[in-house]
């Protein structure tokens, strides 16, 4: 399970010089963006950052669907990859809590 401040220090120069971390990071930007399309489209009107990852968080099967375009296999590896991506989000209140009710959530479906 990777770590999430992965990004962050000695591990983000060593990373910054490797050719499939690059390439892991430009393919889940990719996925990203064309996640964001999607959901625009679906909702008909204009996503941010914040908004996508409410509804990436809030909606189980936007999460699954997210999941497979961007080849991920939990909700933690996925939530901790959006967060290293947008730190900012970590302040918004209703972010904090979905993250806070999704993991919850999935510890007390792994320990059932």
């Amino acid at each position: 399970m990777k770590n999430i401040f992965e990004n962050s220090g000695i591990t983000h120069q060593i990373n910054a010089d490797n050719p499939i971390y690059k390439i892991n990071e430009k393919e889940f930007n990719q996925s990203l963006i064309s996640f964001g399309v999607i959901v625009s489209i679906l909702k008909n009107k204009r996503i941010n950052q914040t908004m996508l990852l409410t509804i990436i968080l809030e909606h189980e099967n936007f999460r699954n669907c997210f999941k497979y375009i961007s080849e991920i296999n939990d909700d933690y590896t996925l939530i901790s990859n959006l967060v290293i991506r947008f730190p900012i989000l970590c302040k918004s209140k209703i972010v904090k809590n979905k993250i806070q009710e999704l993991l919850h959530d999935n510890k007390r479906k792994t320990v059932l």
